[in-house]
């Protein structure tokens, strides 16, 4: 997988001591090819683990396990795509609390068409979505703003179909 070899580096690393022979097929050269064998699978697995640890160099796992935290799964999508959609969640997840970095989140999360409204006195926000949306949207929606909304401020949403919830 990666350009680390545990064989070349015990090696050289036995080499200046001087105690033992590495020749090629003696029986030490075979105990450190056999101890490579069995360490550079870890080496490698540590590598991968180390790239899907981040979003920029994450391929896999990486993503779509936060993909399944956000319930927000995209897997026919292009990995571009998928990075940017996550890195564009961090940003708003992190943000600074503005209703424009909250409306950001929620186009993030769908719902392009909304209007929010802030009554900053008596701590409220109101959020009217005009995007129809089905009750499993609706529910994803609600549990997303939930989630993402300030926790200080009381907030009604209004749906296309009138149905509201104070959160």
């Amino acid at each position: 997988m990666g350009s680390y070899s545990s064989y070349a580096s015990m090696k050289a690393k036995l080499a200046p001591l001087g105690i033992y022979t590495a020749a090629e097929g003696s029986v030490t050269d075979c105990e450190l090819k056999a101890y490579a064998s069995g360490i550079d699978p870890l080496f490698d697995a540590l590598e991968i683990a180390e790239r899907e640890s981040f979003i920029e160099t994450a391929e896999s796992y990486g993503l779509s396990e936060r993909e399944k935290f956000l319930e927000r799964e995209k897997p026919d999508l292009p990995v571009s795509r998928r990075r940017e959609l996550l890195l564009g969640n961090e940003q708003h997840l992190n943000r600074s609390g503005t209703a424009a970095a909250f409306t950001a989140f929620l186009h993030e999360c769908g719902m392009t068409d909304i209007t929010i409204s802030e009554y900053n006195l008596h701590h409220y926000l109101t959020i009217k979505v005009s995007n129809a949306l089905d009750e499993g949207q609706r529910s994803a929606a609600i549990k997303k703003i939930t989630q993402a909304a300030p926790a200080h401020l009381i907030v009604n949403v209004t749906f296309a179909d009138g149905t509201s919830i104070s959160l």
